[in-house]
């Protein structure tokens, strides 16, 4: 028998929250993915895919991963494209083309390092 005003207490099926990934292409091949994963822990909102380098890590290879990356695998809505490199040993040139690129989307980024 049901009471008038009782509520149930049934959870509802639904669809899981979409987590903001971000995609990040690194100049570094283990450090900076090494940063970037504590973020993908499960309890955070974000979800961080690194796109390591290897021995050929010029702001220019960098920038080619992610283009390489983005050829394949569109961006969600919310999503974010990101190329991270160190200022130390790059001509004012190279980064200046990555700046180019962050700049032709809203849902594109740069952040550089300068140690």
């Amino acid at each position: 028998m049901r009471h008038k005003g009782r509520r149930k207490f049934k959870r509802s099926l639904g669809v899981r929250r979409y987590r903001k990934m971000f995609i990040l292409a690194t100049e570094g091949a283990k450090t900076e993915p090494l940063y970037f994963n504590i973020f993908n822990d499960g309890n955070t909102v974000v979800h961080v895919k690194c796109l390591k380098g290897n021995k050929q890590n010029s702001p220019e290879y960098v920038l080619k991963r992610m283009n390489d990356y983005l050829k394949v695998n569109r961006l969600e809505s919310g999503d974010e494209a990101w190329l991270i490199v160190d200022r130390d040993q790059w001509l004012e040139n190279q980064l200046i083309q990555l700046h180019e690129w962050s700049q032709t989307n809203d849902r594109h980024g740069l952040a550089v390092s300068n140690p």
